[in-house]
């Protein structure tokens, strides 16, 4: 695949931002880029093998989490019930990390992650049972471009790896680099009161 090197330094500086936070010459930096890795783009058996342990690896991570999640949110709920705080926000993020490609187009990614999702965690979107839910989706013939044939499209899709194709600005390319992902649980507790 031919890189364009302004077109990907473009994508990895606005990529890093928050998609609200973004201005209109870096969307357009993701839209250019994107394009010219999709009009290059060709599906592979290892790209397939590659993301179907990627789904894996996700859902080991989201078990995981789950557990820590309602661990945590049953301790939260009884602080509020003593009034040791009034109330908490619990929220997953998920860092996705490449080490390999994106450090060559710009330095400053080495040792961070390229791509963080703190819009759509599947604890908020997902998980309203007491037991982990296993699948989201797959949207073959959907949205997103997974031949019918492939590993991909029979199996079910956790939701944090259907995010990074279907609510996320990265393209197969980049979610095929991704190389170690990172989920974090943060918990605020909030204390207030009212002035009359």
């Amino acid at each position: 695949m031919k890189i364009d090197k302004e077109l990907e330094i473009g994508f990895i500086r606005a990529i890093q931002k928050k998609s609200n936070k973004r201005n209109e010459s870096e969307k357009i930096a993701i839209y250019d880029r994107n394009d010219s890795i999709d009009n290059q783009f060709k599906w592979s058996t290892e790209l397939d093998e590659k993301l179907v342990l990627l789904n894996d690896k996700l859902r080991e991570e989201e078990k995981k989490v789950f557990k820590q999640y309602r661990k945590i949110e049953k301790q939260c709920e009884l602080m509020v019930a003593n009034k040791e705080i009034n109330d908490f926000n619990i929220q997953v993020e998920s860092e996705y990390w490449n080490n390999k490609h994106y450090k060559k187009y710009d330095p400053k990614v080495y040792g961070n992650p390229f791509y963080i999702n703190t819009s759509d965690d599947f604890m908020g979107c997902r998980q309203l049972e007491e037991e982990y839910n296993d699948s989201c989706s797959n949207t073959v013939g959907g949205m997103c471009f997974i031949p019918r044939d492939s590993l991909l499209a029979k199996r079910n899709h956790c939701y944090s790896f259907h995010h990074l194709y279907d609510h996320s600005d990265l393209t197969w390319f980049d979610i095929y680099n991704i190389d170690e992902v990172w989920m974090e649980i943060k918990v605020d507790y909030q204390f207030f009161s009212k002035i009359k």
